[in-house]
């Protein structure tokens, strides 16, 4: 237990760190961070708040299609995600603002990387997955779809809101949507042995 808390603390530092550099770089952001950078701007309500409501929401979506209670405990790890994403923009990175497009890609590569090796670690614990990843695996169940069309669904849903909020959409959010998987992909095997370990 102590080894899965360890990975879960240690991959949710690494993730929000990624959010953040990819939300500074300026090339736009993951479709659900987008969507909270725009409910940010509109409400004046930091991003990691944003993230956190989102996630509340969500929950009770996801409990709603795969027709359980609401998974309590996913609360707790959207929270801690939420803080960790404010702590990350508005205390270390709070005077970054890359506008050299050198610096702003390497900002958002260095994100991509960061964002995708705290995945990769995160899940090792098993515990409750963030209500944005639970939402593919809800429509998966209740729909029949595949889980790739399911992925495609709940991020083009994400999107949607994204632009409808005036969210963080940009060149960087196709390549975030593109890139990422093949990240955790290729480090999840690596950190699996490392556990085992």
């Amino acid at each position: 237990m102590k080894e899965r808390a360890l990975f879960f603390i240690t991959g949710l530092l690494i993730l929000t760190l990624g959010v953040a550099l990819i939300i500074k770089s300026g090339l736009g952001a993951s479709s659900w961070d987008a969507l909270a950078v725009g409910e940010s701007n509109m409400f004046g309500l930091t991003v990691g708040t944003c993230i956190f409501i989102n996630g509340i929401a969500l929950i009770f979506i996801n409990a709603f299609l795969l027709k359980k209670k609401p998974e309590l405990l996913a609360a707790a790890s959207i929270l801690l995600i939420g803080a960790l994403i404010d702590f990350w923009l508005l205390v270390v990175f709070k005077h970054y603002s890359p506008t050299v497009l050198f610096f702003q890609a390497s900002a958002l590569i260095a994100g991509i990387l960061s964002m995708g090796v705290g995945v990769a670690i995160y899940l090792q614990a098993k515990f409750p997955a963030s209500p944005m990843d639970t939402l593919m695996v809800a429509i998966h169940t209740r729909f029949g779809l595949n889980l790739r069309n399911s992925r495609i669904i709940s991020e083009a849903f994400a999107l949607l809101l994204a632009f409808i909020f005036q969210g963080a959409i940009g060149i960087g959010t196709f390549i975030v949507t593109l890139t990422l998987g093949f990240v955790v992909q290729y480090f999840y095997p690596k950190f699996e042995g490392l556990l085992f370990k």
